[in-house]
């Protein structure tokens, strides 16, 4: 019989992911990804443009989605990632991983659970100067409930992915 807790996280998945949508034992397609060569980790890319294109410092500095332009792209782990400025796309370069989502892009709450699901974008947490992006508005509010609890499973899903990519 599974736990209280376990099943509570059933019941709170079912209500984020509810709306009409049904739950089964298949899974979301895995959104898509791009393999950076040097980790062998996959960041969140459609078309092999990080985070649908919107610009990764001006979450961590502005507290703002904003969609990136073509014309300040930059490359990195294997994907191209845009900004708004070329100041933006200065300082993510100068230190990437400063301004970069955590866990690839993948959402948040799903990484904590050990899954990679796409994100919208503009759902977003900037916690102690980290991005986390989440699927929707619903998954969010389920994530603000357990920030730290849910960084701190996702930060050991993510380290147990790093040392099996490195093996």
């Amino acid at each position: 019989m599974p736990s209280c807790t376990s099943l509570a996280r059933v019941v709170l998945l079912a209500l984020v992911l509810g709306s009409g949508v049904a739950l089964s034992k298949q899974e979301p397609a895995v959104p898509p990804a791009v393999t950076d060569m040097e980790t062998g980790l996959a960041v969140n890319a459609s078309d092999g443009i990080a985070i649908h294109g919107y610009d990764p410092v001006a979450y961590v500095i502005d507290h703002e989605a904003v969609p990136g332009s073509a014309e300040f792209a930059t490359s990195w782990r294997g994907a191209e990632w845009r900004f708004s400025s070329a100041r933006n796309r200065a300082l993510f370069a100068a230190d990437p991983a400063r301004y970069a989502p955590q866990y690839g892009g993948f959402g948040a709450y799903g990484t904590a659970i050990g899954k990679a699901y796409d994100v919208d974008p503009r759902v977003f947490d900037v916690i102690d100067g980290r991005l986390y992006l989440h699927r929707n508005d619903r998954v969010r509010a389920l994530w603000q409930r357990n920030p730290e609890g849910y960084i701190a499973e996702a930060d050991d899903t993510w380290r147990q992915r790093v040392r099996s990519a490195g093996s």
